[in-house]
């Protein structure tokens, strides 16, 4: 029996740029710092079941440019 467990994470394409092919991710979560450069990999998450959710989606922790909601 094999099991599969799948994350579900939110976050949104943010204008940082860390070299020329960057793709910076930057994730719903409440650490500010929770980004991750994606750079030539977002074929990778397309193929992976990866969608782009509906621009009415409200994250809980950050805005659709990437800040924070709330400032603790």
């Amino acid at each position: 029996m094999e099991l599969r467990f799948f994350l579900i994470e939110y976050g949104v394409v943010t204008g940082i740029k860390k070299n020329e092919s960057s793709t910076v991710i930057r994730w719903d979560t409440p650490d500010e710092r929770d980004t991750e450069d994606w750079c030539r990999i977002w074929g990778s998450f397309v193929v992976a079941g990866g969608r782009i959710v509906d621009q009415d989606y409200q994250f809980k922790y950050i805005n659709d440019d990437g800040s924070l909601k709330y400032k603790v």
